[in-house]
């Protein structure tokens, strides 16, 4: 089951515990249904799609039939653990799945960002951004020059983007980790 998000729109400033944000959700390629978070850390909400001339109550029934699917394809999903330590015993929910969605959106976003600004690599003591100031962007000479300095190192931006993304959040996540694990 593929499920997509859609007309998104976060806001940074309103995220405190959680995610604010709204979105509509698409499931194998069809609107689904709504999605919203206030963002002060309650669960998310979702709403039927308002269609005009459908009657309401069909709306609701044929929203139930799909949030039962998504239910159960969620229950499918591996088990997952909290980034604060434990172990993956944890059922993932639609909650859950789209919290997932929209960190990878928002960090897909903040990746093109920098790799159009800097060039970003990794050695062994860490990952690491330069670039010329706030006008010019990255360019072949720049991620050349870091690569003469550095041989060794994995430069983000010589990668195909998604598999720049896999590696700049798996790098993360296992940084976290080691930091967090005592």
């Amino acid at each position: 089951m593929k499920i997509e998000l859609k007309s998104f729109k976060h806001s940074e400033f309103s995220s405190y515990e959680t995610h604010c944000y709204e979105a509509t959700v698409w499931v194998d390629g069809k609107r689904a249904f709504y999605a919203s978070n206030e963002g002060h850390g309650g669960a998310d909400f979702y709403e039927p799609l308002h269609a005009e001339g459908k009657d309401p109550k069909e709306a609701r029934s044929e929203f139930d039939v799909v949030m039962a699917k998504v239910e159960t394809h969620c229950a499918t999903l591996p088990k997952w653990g909290s980034e604060f330590g434990g172990e993956d015993t944890m059922d993932v929910d639609l909650e859950i799945l789209i919290g997932n969605i929209i960190n990878k959106m928002l960090t897909s976003k903040k990746l093109k960002k920098s790799l159009k600004k800097k060039v970003l690599f990794i050695t062994e003591e860490g990952i690491y951004e330069t670039g010329y100031g706030q006008k010019k962007p990255a360019d072949q000479n720049l991620i050349d020059m870091v690569r003469e300095e550095n041989p060794d190192a994995l430069i983000l931006n010589s990668l195909a983007f998604d598999e720049a993304l896999q590696t700049y959040t798996d790098w993360d996540l296992e940084t976290y980790e080691k930091e967090n694990k005592s």
